[in-house]
């Protein structure tokens, strides 16, 4: 059964349910969380920067993890394609939050659809950020220069998410922290690597040279028939 539509937990409703504890797992409140979907928080190269980007929601909004990741990948592949290393992109929301589901029979075959319990507290099915109206959920350090590509990453990142969104551009040419960094800086390492793909005429050639255990057992099997069997107080004769 697929996920469930984003407007089924985007306002904010009740209590947050997210008390979890890795150091003593029983006295968590939360039991069998998923862990979270977005594979990775930092991505470009942390150097010397001229402007820093912040994307805000204009109302207040849960979001789900797989929709943040989905943003986050939009954006990135964007950044890469066009400025190469020249950005430094960061996802600041975490989803702390778990979502809790009551899952309802209606699957093919069934002879009747349940509906469910009222009020039911469902179990754990997923993660979500809350984000409040100005938190920003994506921060970037990009060069003045580069504004338009940015603006047009954020674009395509946006419509992986619920809400609308406004960006806030700020100086960070003077800023302390901003000049402490390195002008090369240090590169953000992928996590998300492709397995290597081995081709179909390598992987033949590597089963002929090297025989599988079975041949083995077999030619053993052969060389063992071919030996004249001792039987006791009888000399094995010459033909």
């Amino acid at each position: 059964m697929g996920i469930r539509p984003a407007r089924t937990i985007r306002d904010w409703k009740g209590q947050p349910w997210s008390r979890m504890s890795r150091r003593r797992p029983r006295k968590s409140f939360v039991k069998g969380a998923p862990h979270p979907k977005i594979r990775q928080y930092n991505m470009g190269t942390d150097k010397r920067f001229e402007i820093e980007v912040h994307m805000v929601p204009d109302i207040r909004l849960q979001l789900r993890d797989n929709s943040i990741e989905a943003a986050r990948q939009a954006a990135n592949k964007y950044l890469e394609k066009t400025l190469m290393d020249n950005f430094f992109l960061q996802v600041v929301s975490f989803p702390h939050l778990v979502v809790r589901e009551h899952t309802a029979l209606g699957v093919a075959g069934a002879d009747r659809i349940s509906k469910g319990m009222k009020a039911a507290f469902g179990k754990p099915k997923g993660r979500m950020a809350r984000v409040k109206a100005g938190d920003p959920v994506f921060r970037a350090r990009i060069m003045k220069k580069d504004l338009p590509a940015l603006k047009e990453a954020l674009r395509r990142s946006q419509r992986k998410l619920s809400g609308n969104y406004s960006l806030i551009v700020r100086d960070i040419t003077a800023d302390t922290v901003n000049l402490a960094r390195s002008v090369l800086g240090r590169k953000m390492k992928k996590k998300e690597v492709e397995k290597p793909v081995v081709a179909e005429g390598a992987a033949a050639e590597g089963a002929a040279a090297a025989p599988g255990k079975e041949g083995e057992k077999a030619a053993g099997k052969e060389g063992e028939a071919a030996k004249p069997v001792e039987k006791k107080g009888s000399p094995v004769k010459d033909l």
